[in-house]
């Protein structure tokens, strides 16, 4: 990584010091002390890969950018590099619509902040980006995190991305380029709604925040996030690096100014490792999993799954499978192997097809849910296997790995329970051949396989 300069060896200077936040050092640094330390201390000791953050006045948004940079604090001996994209408010960004600088620093009232030059270059001579100097002097989308780099993570360069018009698999894909490792500190920078009442603010931030937690990207539109396709983007490529986000902190800046009239909303968000599910959310997805059920034996219809206190953990996508057992007799079980949809909703509506649409057993009847047994099995990632026989066979780890073999436009899982029934590897793959409807004697040349391990959870019946 270098901070050396073009050849010009140019710095660019502040845009909206004094204006955004203080352009006194000493004042500077109080602020943004103030705001880190007011934030709620973050959940996990873990500091995110990339945060979300607002970028409007530090009297308006510094309070829940604080809880943004609170939560990467513990990283400060480790990350070296910051990754900072944000939307171009003032000038047209050309070409991709993604814009680097060709300044060897950026000023802020707390010194120089290094570039990373080569990294800047290197996006340029890949076409992915362009330079993009005139959209960047005056913006303050990017600028407004610095001093909070600088006192929150010290000695750090940075890689300015200013965003235009742009897919966000472009973004996506240039954030791929530059993600690194933990040296690497991705920031989006965005704020939420824009002028509208603080309570309409607050219901269309919280709608927004739940895109964000979900995944759902194409229900984040410029209305909802002035930085709408960096948020985007940093949600597609987080995808491939299992990383999840969590909420850090809302607000609007009615918390600040106390005009409710017509405020700007702020979020911030931490993306990091998902955790595994505690035991109140196990619970949580049981009961859900048997008012779904419920609900439809009781109107005739399918539940239409409205829950608004639903745990934020359990609104990340997920895959899950719904086994249902009356008198130790297996009733239905149906599954999804993909994370396509919350996996609270994924186990809402893989309970509700094992009661009633699984083709091997008649659908539940009035009177037997109570004796009804409901496991909820959580799948991780798929991770792929080797593909002959024996060498799936050698690979397989029995007891735990779930296996998913696909051939021939053809596919069948097992899941990890299903070693109870199967211990010896050759017989578990043999069989799960048969289920997926191939040939039993002769092994497919296009077969695919992935193996999986599942997190398993039931309630007892009546």
């Amino acid at each position: 990584m270098s901070a050396g300069g073009s050849g010009t060896g140019w710095v660019r200077a502040p845009a909206v010091a004094g204006l955004f936040y203080p352009d006194d050092p000493g004042e500077l640094r109080d602020a943004v002390a103030r705001h880190v330390a007011a934030a709620p201390p973050p959940a996990t000791e873990a500091a995110p890969k990339a945060v979300i953050a607002p970028h409007a006045g530090y009297r308006y948004s510094g309070p829940v950018a604080g809880a943004a940079y609170r939560a990467v604090a513990a990283a400060r001996d480790q990350v070296t590099r910051v990754v900072v994209a944000g939307p171009a408010h003032r000038v047209p960004v050309g070409g991709t619509g993604i814009g680097v600088t060709s300044a060897s620093a950026w000023s802020t009232p707390l010194g120089e902040v290094p570039v990373d030059v080569d990294a800047c270059r290197a996006l340029v001579a890949a076409g992915t980006a362009v330079e993009a100097d005139s959209a960047q002097a005056p913006e303050h989308s990017l600028e407004v995190h610095l001093p909070f780099v600088q006192e929150t993570l010290g000695e750090v360069a940075i890689v300015p991305l200013i965003v235009g018009r742009c897919p966000a698999r472009a973004l996506a894909a240039v954030l791929e380029a530059v993600w690194g490792g933990d040296e690497t500190l991705v920031v989006v920078s965005s704020d939420l709604s824009h002028y509208l009442t603080d309570d309409a603010a607050r219901r269309r931030d919280r709608r927004t925040r739940h895109a964000i937690i979900e995944g759902r990207t194409g229900d984040i539109g410029p209305y909802d996030a002035c930085g709408c396709v960096p948020i985007a983007g940093l949600i597609v490529a987080a995808r491939g690096h299992g990383i999840a986000p969590r909420t850090l902190a809302m607000g609007t800046s009615a918390d600040g100014a106390r005009d409710t009239s017509r405020v700007v909303g702020y979020g911030s968000f931490g993306f990091t490792e998902a955790r595994p599910l505690l035991a109140a959310e196990r619970r949580w997805l049981l009961r859900r999993a048997r008012a779904a059920i419920a609900a439809e034996l009781g109107s005739g219809d399918p539940d239409p799954l409205d829950d608004e206190d639903v745990p934020e953990r359990l609104r990340l996508p997920g895959a899950s499978f719904v086994t249902l057992e009356r008198h130790g007799e297996l009733a239905g079980c149906i599954g999804s192997l993909d994370p396509r949809r919350p996996l609270w909703r994924d186990v809402a509506r893989n309970a509700r097809a094992a009661a009633f649409t699984d083709p091997r057993f008649a659908p539940l009847a009035r009177g037997e849910l109570d004796a009804t047994e409901i496991t909820v099995s959580v799948l991780s990632a798929l991770d792929p296997l080797p593909a002959g026989h024996d060498a799936l066979v050698d690979a397989l780890r029995p007891g735990i790995d779930g296996v998913l073999l696909e051939a021939g436009g053809h596919r069948g899982t097992f899941l990890p329970a299903v070693w109870e029934k199967l211990p010896d590897a050759g017989e578990f793959v043999d069989r799960l051949v048969g289920k997926a409807g191939l040939p039993a004697r002769s092994w497919p040349a296009d077969a695919h396989a992935w193996r999986y391990t599942t997190d398993e959870f039931a309630d007892a019946a009546g």
